[in-house]
Parts: structure tokens; C-alpha cells; sequence
């Protein structure tokens, strides 16, 4: 198994080809993800916030989760892959 990569990126093309695990597997992935999202948020903001990891909100804050998502650009986007 791969140890480690100089180009995440590159290693999950691979892995799609060869359907092995990558070195950051989606979870792992979005963990870390959502780490730099909340941080950027709370810098934003200005002022401390409080995550809830199992649902993935900010407690009593509004505001802030408002900003966890953004409208998307006609023609592209996630809802338009789910419509089929």
C-alpha cells in the first residue's frame, strides 16, 4: 500500500482507476475539509462559534450556518446531477 503522496490529488485520479482506497479516503477528506470551512467561517464572523459535529450545524447560530452553503451556478452543480 502507498504510504504517502506528493500530490493527494494524483493519487485519488489513481485510485479511481485502480479502485483502491486513496491516501485520504472521502470521511478522512471530509473531515478535514469541514475543519478549514468552520475555521473560515468563525474568522468571517469574528467571534467564536460552537460546532456540532453529528449534525453538522453551528448551535444557535444562524448566521453562521447560512454561510455553510451558497447558491450555484446555473448550469453546474450538484442538483442538477441529481435531477438525472
Amino acid at each position: 500500500p502507498i504510504s504517502h503522496s506528493r500530490s493527494h490529488h494524483k493519487n485519488w485520479l489513481e485510485c479511481v482507476k485502480s479502485r483502491q482506497t486513496p491516501l485520504a479516503p472521502a470521511p478522512i477528506a471530509h473531515r478535514a475539509n469541514t475543519a478549514c470551512i468552520v475555521s473560515w467561517i468563525a474568522m468571517k464572523l469574528g467571534r467564536p462559534l460552537t460546532w456540532d459535529v453529528k449534525t453538522e450545524r453551528f448551535v444557535n447560530d444562524n448566521q453562521a450556518n447560512a454561510m455553510l452553503s451558497r447558491p450555484e451556478r446555473a448550469p453546474y452543480g450538484a442538483m442538477r446531477l441529481a435531477k438525472g
